[in-house]
């Protein structure tokens, strides 16, 4: 998975199909918010969700793709709850 953010340059993640499979459902999670920021930049914002709501303790800092795979799983578990 690529992504391109005009701040930071181009940022390559090699994630395996499940991981894929979480990342896009946070993603596509984090797009159906009525929150222009979090519609426009959903993996920024759900990096800045885990970052603020997940505890220290609680965050996988294994990988950079494991660590994007944990924030996106626990996105979608707190975020889907509410539905």
């Amino acid at each position: 998975m690529d992504m391109d953010d005009h701040f930071i340059g181009n940022i390559e993640f090699n994630l395996t199909p499940e991981q894929s499979e979480i990342v896009s459902r946070a993603i596509d999670l984090a797009s159906e918010d009525k929150d222009t920021f979090r519609n426009t930049n959903p993996l920024i914002s759900i990096m800045h969700w885990w970052d603020t709501h997940v505890p220290e303790f609680q965050k996988l800092r294994e990988s950079p793709e494991g660590a994007l795979t944990e924030a996106c799983r626990l996105f979608i578990l707190a975020h889907e709850e509410k539905k």
